[in-house]
């Protein structure tokens, strides 16, 4: 009685699971089709001498070995690791501002609009934006002559010095309101009494972040860091095109726009392909160990 029982019971959840496999799948063939497969085939063509025509043949890992060698792969992959360091900064200030949103600072709503501002401006009108504004003669060195500070009067996308930390600048400002909406979306979720009974307590503000905000949003903050990780080397493209191309030198290369040079200019895709992989292999690591360290408590191993 019982299994006659349960079998009508399966039959009658057959198609209820047929019916989520069925939506599922439009998701898994998109996923294939514009991820897996450009992917597997990225990692092939890696292997050949491919450039765009029928005759080509493999040629083991040669393409690899060619990086160790090539001055604008190491170049671009130093500067990378750079990018890599300011991500405390993509990290920390939206979500100050986001926090000092969720607590109502004066003139919060304002605050609130003009911190999204920046992210809705094509990036490319951006950049070409700040190749005036942080021009040799532009507005940011005229306002430092004009007070005595001449010695940072600079040409801040034509110096080797200043290029690629000027082009963080500029998509940080692009991009920091993106962080500052995913910030408050989790902030949603936290109490305001909690909050309260802090203050009440004594807790400052500085201790509100630290011991209540943080803890309670580090699955937000690991989300963050790990979309800024792989944004990161993506996000910088269109400054790069619009801005310094590259230069002064390699100071301004990145390796996504390398491999965009390698693959249209010189048209070697197959070498191209090989800079991807690596690139992907990069972000993948360091966003493995992001997620490691800030999804998993260090002292128990168990998920934050």
């Amino acid at each position: 009685m019982s299994l006659a029982f349960t079998r009508k019971k399966m039959r009658r959840r057959e198609p209820i699971q047929w019916s989520g496999y069925v939506c599922f799948l439009p998701a898994m063939v998109l996923v294939g089709v514009f991820k897996l497969y450009p992917l597997a085939s990225g990692i092939f063509y890696s292997f050949t001498n491919w450039r765009g025509s029928p005759n080509w043949h493999l040629i083991g890992i040669a393409n690899y070995t060619r990086m160790l060698k090539d001055p604008a792969f190491i170049a671009a992959m130093i500067n990378a690791v750079k990018v890599l360091i300011t991500l405390p900064l993509w990290v920390l200030i939206p979500f100050v501002l986001a926090f000092l949103i969720f607590q109502e600072t004066p003139g919060w709503r304002v605050f609130r609009a003009a911190f999204v501002f920046p992210y809705i401006i094509a990036p490319v009108i951006a950049g070409y934006i700040f190749s005036f504004v942080l021009g040799l003669d532009g507005p940011v060195d005229q306002l430092l002559r004009s007070v005595g500070l001449d010695v940072l009067a600079l040409q801040w996308f034509g110096d080797v010095r200043t290029a690629l930390w000027a082009l963080v600048g500029v998509a940080l400002w692009s991009y920091f309101g993106l962080g500052v909406v995913i910030y408050l979306a989790g902030m949603s979720n936290m109490p305001k009494e909690v909050f309260e009974a802090a203050t009440i307590d004594g807790a400052n503000w500085r201790q509100q972040v630290m011991h209540i905000g943080i803890p309670m949003l580090l699955p937000t903050i690991g989300y963050w860091s790990v979309i800024c990780t792989a944004g990161m080397l993506i996000w910088f493209f269109p400054y790069i095109y619009a801005i310094t191309n590259g230069g002064p030198g390699y100071a301004s290369m990145l390796p996504e726009y390398y491999i965009y040079q390698v693959s249209t200019r010189y048209a070697e895709p197959a070498y191209a392909s090989a800079m991807g992989v690596v690139l992907f292999l990069y972000i993948t690591a360091v966003s493995l160990v992001q997620i490691r360290f800030m999804y998993f408590n260090s002292n128990t191993g168990r998920r934050a």
